[in-house]
């Protein structure tokens, strides 16, 4: 039989790929409104509220009041905002968030405008990008709407880890961005603010995956054999790794005394991970796998449509794969990372890669299918597609056999859908194909929330007012620390989540505490006080606060300038939370915890701790990166000087020496006999300043020094143009 293939379409109107782009948006959006009414904190999961939502507040704080900072001091172990990374100190996107979170005092509403805002932008990103491969608007609609169905999307990025939906809705962006400038000369400005918007996300996995993409355009420069295009992406390429040199480099200068790189940041070898066999079966929205995580979810389901590459004249494709290959290069990479090892060094859980796998995958089935789809594919090419749906589903009941009900509903849903869209291919009716595999990614998005409508991160409960954190314990003094764990309580109802903040939550409150959020945490700071990511404690750390440090002869706590301690009820015995130490009283108490507070206050982060014998200080002042005194009196050998102040590298004394840290973890000075009379200032820059501000610095100039030639070029050429255009016009 002769195939048939489809009569090429007329060039569509930007009108009308604006309307079709529109449609995409508002079909996701119709998806996450159902979400939404079923589950109104669905985007309210896990880190959302113990970890992005604080940062961004904090630092819209920090730029409202003009204090923008790379330290946070009073934060201790997870105040390193530089090395952290997520903090987004160099983006302006992610400080935009931060001043409307300080704007609005209702924090989910806030939460839903910038998720559903950036699947928005992730969505008419993924639409230009299929456009770009000369997808029509109808298929690039169908694109558009699967990027962002893919089970990790759903169940962890868009619920809880908020930097990876950020990223996700900006490498289209980018890579759409470089492959106008390679392939069309256009102004590179586009594809650096692009670039520097994903990059200064501070999120690894983004700035991994704009690699992957600056390979597969040079692998388009390379097969159409322009090394002019391949010049313009490896400068892109170059300015932006400049860029990234900013913002990675403080992380990977302080990583040896990060936990990251402790033999103890290890994890449980199937979480997250997936292999070949999951990925070819996972074409069903409610299909679920073992090895992925636990609880059992979809979070390998990438895209019910993949059958229908089955669908492809062949022949044709050998003939003319050759404009796609680096669209083909990015899947198969991204899909060799995503089936790659648990972890690597300080990364883990490959599967987050997903979602780029999805992305990848839904422009490179709209671009081939535009190209090499047949008209009137034969019937058995549609059994093919069946027999790949069928066998999904045995492998899912198979390796999961928990789970039965859920991935059969998934077939019979994928195998009539794909059975609808053959038949309409064979009447044709093509144009009805974009809306119905529109409200068939709905249907699925459906039935898989239908089955699995929890996401896996904890739901802890957290206020979505702010004025509810502001209220806490309005009698606390100086720096606050948690004693105990506070998990269980807090993900037992709402009542736990107003009394005990979690994590970077912190921040809301306007007090200082220690016991924010973090995913490095200083290692021998957390050794020592066995402090958890998200702030929680074991039980055994009131007694070592209250233990002598050797060097010193002082509590520990009296080092740590603590001035309230927040106990846990449950976590620490009841004899001892109602009775405190001289020196120490109960100051307020409810239902989940116990606040003391001392006495007489003590100075908090950034203070003078303790100065050996004979010497004496004053003037003491302190900021979030320096730390300022007057040396009134040493011995004849010198002195030794310890800062309330976490160890970082990056700190510098201008006089006498940093020496070994006190404690393992506290800045310590030694200090000549001549520093007497002396102004010293102790102060702090994250290691490689000046070469991070530097190559941030060459990014910018030469960015708008490429752009600025571009556009005069330009205005050059339009000039030269016209000026031939008139004689013709004058003659005729």
């Amino acid at each position: 039989m002769t195939a048939t293939v489809p009569e090429p379409e007329p060039a569509p109107s930007r009108r009308t790929g604006a309307a079709w782009a529109a449609a995409a948006v508002l079909t996701v959006w119709a998806g996450m409104a159902a979400l939404l009414v079923g589950d109104h904190h669905y985007l309210w999961y896990g880190d959302t509220p113990a970890a992005y939502y604080g940062w961004w507040y904090h630092l819209g704080e920090l730029v409202r009041h003009g204090h923008w900072t790379t330290l946070d001091p009073s934060a201790w172990r997870a105040g390193n905002l530089a090395a952290e990374g997520q903090w987004g100190l160099w983006s302006p996107l992610t400080i935009g968030i931060g001043l409307l979170a300080t704007a609005v005092p209702d924090l989910l509403l806030t939460t839903v405008l910038v998720k559903l805002g950036l699947l928005a932008a992730g969505v008419v990103g993924v639409f230009l990008l299929a456009r770009s491969y000369d997808a029509p608007p109808a298929a690039a609609y169908v694109a558009g709407v699967l990027a962002p169905m893919g089970g990790m999307t759903q169940y962890l990025d868009l619920p809880s880890w908020a930097a990876g939906e950020m990223i996700w809705a900006l490498l289209p962006w980018a890579w759409w961005a470089l492959r106008r400038t390679m392939l069309r000369g256009a102004n590179p400005l586009p594809a650096l603010v692009a670039g520097y918007l994903l990059v200064t996300v501070g999120y690894v996995f983004g700035t991994m995956m704009l690699v992957v993409a600056l390979v597969a355009c040079l692998v388009d420069c390379a097969v159409v054999r322009d090394r002019a295009a391949a010049l313009r992406v490896l400068g892109a390429g170059a300015l932006l790794g400049l860029v990234s040199l900013t913002v990675y480099l403080p992380a990977v200068l302080t990583a040896s005394v990060t936990d990251r790189l402790q033999p103890a940041y290890t994890i449980a070898p199937d979480k997250f991970t997936t292999d070949p066999l999951a990925l070819l079966g996972a074409v069903l929205p409610a299909g679920v796998v073992p090895g992925s995580g636990l609880p059992l979810l979809p979070y390998v389901y990438l895209s019910w449509l993949l059958p229908a590459l089955l669908w492809l004249d062949w022949g044709r494709v050998r003939r003319g794969w050759r404009p796609l290959s680096g669209l083909l290069v990015f899947v198969v990479v991204t899909a060799v990372m995503v089936d790659g090892p648990d972890q690597l060094g300080p990364l883990r859980y490959p599967l987050r890669l997903a979602p780029f796998l999805v992305l990848g995958l839904a422009v490179l089935a709209m671009a081939a299918w535009s190209r090499f789809g047949l008209a009137r594919p034969s019937a058995r090419r549609l059994a093919l597609s069946w027999a790949w749906v069928v066998l999904a589903g045995v492998e899912s009941v198979t390796r999961a056999s928990s789970e039965v009900v859920a991935p059969v509903c998934s077939v019979l849903l994928v195998g009539a859908s794909l059975g609808l869209l053959w038949w309409l291919l064979r009447t044709g009716r093509r144009g009805l194909l974009a809306p119905v595999a529109g409200a068939v990614t709905l249907a699925g998005l459906g039935v898989q929330h239908a089955f699995f409508p929890t996401p896996p991160s904890p739901q802890r409960n957290a206020p979505t007012e702010l004025a509810a954190y502001r209220g806490m314990y309005p009698h606390a003094v100086g720096d606050v620390l948690q004693v105990g764990d506070s998990e269980s309580a807090v993900q037992s109802g709402p009542a736990a989540a107003r009394e005990l903040p979690v994590g970077s939550a912190w921040y809301l409150t306007g007090l200082a505490s220690q016991s924010t959020y973090t995913a490095i945490s200083e290692a021998a700071y957390k050794d020592r006080y066995c402090v958890y990511y998200q702030g929680s404690s074991c039980p055994g750390l009131l007694h070592r606060l209250f233990g002598i440090e050797p060097t010193t002869g002082r509590e520990r706590v009296d080092l740590l300038g603590v001035g309230s301690l927040l106990l846990v009820r449950g976590q620490v015995p009841s004899g001892s939370i109602a009775s405190p130490p001289p020196g120490w009283r109960v100051a307020a108490s409810n239902r989940y915890a116990v606040l003391w507070t001392r006495r007489t206050p003590v100075a908090g982060a950034g203070s003078v701790a303790w100065t050996s014998g004979g010497t004496t200080l004053s003037h003491v002042r302190a900021d979030a990166t320096a730390t300022t005194f007057r040396v009134d009196r040493i011995g004849p050998h010198g002195g030794t000087v310890v800062l309330r102040l976490l160890d970082w590298p990056g700190y510098a004394t201008s006089v006498g020496s940093l020496a070994d840290p006190v404690d393992g973890y506290l800045v310590t000075l030694r200090l000549p006999a001549s520093a007497a009379g002396e102004t010293v200032d102790v102060g702090f820059h994250p290691p490689g300043w000046l070469a991070e501000l530097a190559a941030l610095a060459a990014a910018l100039l030469g960015g708008a020094a490429w752009s600025l030639t571009a556009t005069v070029r330009r205005g050059r050429r339009g000039r030269d143009g016209r000026g031939r255009a008139a004689p013709a016009r004058a003659a005729g």
